[in-house]
């Protein structure tokens, strides 16, 4: 028996040699030091804390993972001995740290010390240690280090909206333990939408009895909505976590699902229903009635009572002004009220709930748009339309929490291609760790009103947990170490290295996740000679299968072993298989040769705030050059708001009809034997339009015109012929001359 036992701990305690390359902690703290040796824990280990309720609390959180690490059955304890034992975890509180996340970590071969001024920095030291223990293995033993740590920012904050599509309470809790887990402190719970009212007000039970449904493409109701004591059951979850939720509830636009309950509230009367399509709706909150105001003001009553943030969210975007422009009550209102214009009666509307909610004790926070007309004293700005808005804001002395849909926006797509459908975008892992929350445009006096940054997720085309799931992860991975570590210490391939031991966290936690895929993220590489292909494999025990004759990967398919050298024209597409089952989305990728004698294609780059495709040839170009693939990533955008003018042949290879395909966010055209083909002019939102010609074999001469106001820029140009399928222009078809 003495046997078996001392074989089974020699299986469990599994012992690893640490360097500064496999310490894998993110967010990286502020100061790590890795010293000799090992501390073990053992059934002699004390683990004492220090006496009260909050460090309880702490203490029984720390050892329930420790005893499921090691399979030991510690206790931690107030009550403490003048002998100091031969292995100890010591859990105090200390005040002399000036910041109050701030925490400290000191491990040696006999005592594990943590230290920290509030609960907050004790809990952020156990996400510390416990990512020094490996993922999947029991094991009692961890390097000897000392850390000292603290956060960049104070708000770091994740937002999940369930109004577009519905999450149960169990979700929301495995929500905020994925941030709690990268020290993230701020849940922005986005309640209330025209398409689902997600919240109980006793006051008003139509609210959910009617708005918290809506019928499916089937006429089948769909919704759902979190009862009070629900909510305060998430609020104490999080708060355990160190988490504060910060409520939204939107006024006074994306209001369609409060009006189809009190239609009265609107400036139509109604009868409204709740939507069932995405977008931006007219029919908002009347504000020339007091009878609106009163409805809100008892909705944040209750919603200030509910949840203990001192910050209370009430959106403000994306408000329509088309109703209070017809609306009697709306114009009586400005003319009382000396305003020259509906932003200014936006800007009162805001005002007005502004001064309510700070009659509460409580502050207000918006999207930027409540900006527009004029700022409300004490709101706080959520910077969303790019990072204008929190530049305008902290210049005004108003703080600022940073979420531009450039780097933040975590609905858009995290690849540029075979992903799960997304509102549009492209938001990849490595953009979001480049993000730098401070504005370059603000001295530092300035600078000290941006609180921090914020992922969004937006669930329009989000169903399902598991598809949540893989939208957040890895990216909130990344935006943690933006928002807590020093900016001096980021660098992008020591977080690829570290994020590797991650994946396997996250699977051993059944946490769903983008795997990354085998290879870079181009639809098209081009080189000259020849080129090697390195296959990217982060995950350990995965396999990479892939193929060459443009069939989809499987576990039949060529096995990975060593880099491939390309010396043609070649398509490959790979795909990571995990021993779970699971596998990443497929790379596809054109390895294509080309001459840069006679490739590419020719651009005119001009910076400005553009509401449609300028007349290009009254400009000046703030740039001109040449580029060898179809992507505006080539052009590498300096601003936000720019139009491009790209030209050149397009090399038909035979006589056919051929069908384009043309994608954009916001405005295109294209131009094809110098007329028009395709019109997809105008700010909008990702949208395709097509049409076809029958071309001749041959140089074709083409133009592509596009524009881009603000947010995410994306074009995108395919065709298909009459017998092929639907492809993208490769560089080898793109002609100079």
């Amino acid at each position: 028996m003495k046997l078996k036992a001392f074989l089974f701990l020699s299986f469990l305690f599994i012992t690893t040699n640490y360097s500064k390359e496999n310490i894998s902690i993110i967010p990286k703290p502020l100061k790590l030091e890795i010293s000799s040796g090992e501390f073990v824990f053992n059934q002699s280990t004390k683990i004492w804390i220090d006496p009260g309720k909050e460090m309880e609390t702490l203490g029984n959180y720390f050892t329930d993972f420790i005893n499921h690490k090691t399979g030991l059955k510690l206790l931690a304890t107030w009550k403490m001995t003048q002998d100091i034992p031969k292995s100890l975890v010591r859990i105090e509180f200390k005040n002399d740290f000036k910041n109050d996340e701030a925490y400290s970590l000191s491990i040696k071969p006999n005592v594990i010390k943590i230290s920290a001024k509030t609960g907050a920095g004790i809990f952020y030291a156990f996400q510390t240690l416990f990512q020094l223990f490996s993922p999947n293995e029991r094991q009692n033993k961890i390097q000897c280090l000392n850390i000292y740590d603290e956060p960049r920012f104070q708000w770091r904050g994740a937002h999940l909206d369930v109004c577009r599509h519905f999450f149960p309470i169990e979700f929301v809790k495995k929500y905020i333990d994925i941030l709690s887990m990268y020290k993230m402190n701020r849940f922005h719970w986005h309640l209330t939408e025209d398409q689902g009212w997600r919240i109980e007000i006793k006051k008003y039970p139509k609210l959910t009895e009617i708005g918290a449904w809506r019928k499916d493409i089937n006429g089948n109701l769909y919704g759902g909505f979190y009862t009070q004591e629900q909510i305060k059951d998430v609020i104490e979850y999080a708060k355990k976590k160190y988490i504060t939720i910060i409520p939204e509830i939107e006024m006074p636009g994306h209001s369609v699902a409060a009006l189809s309950a009190y239609p009265e509230l609107s400036c139509s009367g109604g009868p409204f229903e709740v939507e069932t399509n995405w977008g931006i709706f007219k029919d908002v909150f009347c504000a020339g009635n007091d009878s609106t105001f009163n409805f809100l003001q008892n909705i944040l009553s209750e919603v200030i009572d509910l949840f203990p943030s001192d910050i209370i969210h009430i959106g403000g975007d994306e408000v329509p002004k088309d109703r209070w422009k017809e609306c009697l009550k709306c114009q009586l209102r400005m003319k009382t009220e000396n305003l020259k214009d509906e932003h200014e009666l936006q800007s009162y509307f805001i005002h007005r709930i502004e001064k309510f909610v700070n009659s509460k004790g409580k502050k207000i926070i918006g999207w930027d748009e409540i900006l527009e007309g004029g700022l409300a004293p004490n709101a706080l700005v959520m910077s969303w339309r790019g990072v204008s808005g929190g530049i305008a804001a902290a210049k005004e002395k108003h703080y600022v929490v940073m979420s531009p849909g450039t780097h933040c926006y975590f609905d858009h797509y995290q690849a540029l291609q075979n992903e799960p459908k997304a509102i549009g975008g492209y938001t990849s892992l490595e953009k979001v760790y480049s993000y730098e929350p401070i504005p370059s445009e603000l001295n530092d006096d300035e600078a000290k009103y941006i609180l921090g940054a914020q992922a969004n997720l937006w669930t329009e085309y989000i169903e399902t947990t598991d598809h949540v799931e893989y939208m957040l992860l890895p990216r909130l991975i990344a935006l943690s170490e933006v928002v807590w570590s020093d900016k001096n210490s980021k660098n992008l391939d020591d977080f690829l290295s570290r994020i590797k031991k991650h994946y396997d966290l996250l699977i051993s936690k059944n946490i769903n996740f983008r795997i990354p895929t085998p290879l870079q993220d181009e639809n098209e590489i081009l080189f000259s000679n020849e080129t090697k292909v390195v296959f990217n494999k982060p995950i350990e025990n995965s396999k990479i299968f892939f193929t060459i004759d443009g069939t989809e990967p499987t576990t039949n398919s060529i096995v990975y072993k060593e880099p491939l050298v390309i010396e043609n024209d070649l398509l490959i597409k790979a795909k990571t298989f995990l021993p779970n089952g699971k596998s990443s989305s497929v790379s596809t990728v054109q390895f294509s040769k080309i001459d840069s004698t006679f490739n590419g294609i020719f651009y005119k780059y001009f910076e400005g705030v553009f509401d449609s495709i300028p007349n290009f040839s009254n400009l000046k170009p703030t740039r001109e050059g040449k580029i060898y693939k179809l992507n505006l990533r080539e052009l590498k955008p300096e601003k936000e708001s720019f139009a491009v003018s790209i030209s050149g042949y397009i090399n038909i290879e035979k006589d056919d009809n051929y069908k384009f395909y043309l994608s954009s966010d916001d405005g295109s055209k294209l131009l094809i034997n110098n007329k028009i083909l395709i019109d997809n002019d105008g700010s909008h939102s990702l949208r395709e339009m097509t049409n076809s010609i029958f071309l001749t074999k041959g140089k074709v001469p083409f133009e592509i015109q596009y524009f881009n106001k603000w947010g995410s820029s994306n074009l995108k140009l395919e065709f298909e012929t009459s017998d092929s399928k639907r492809k993208s222009i490769s560089a080898n078809m793109l002609l100079s001359n």
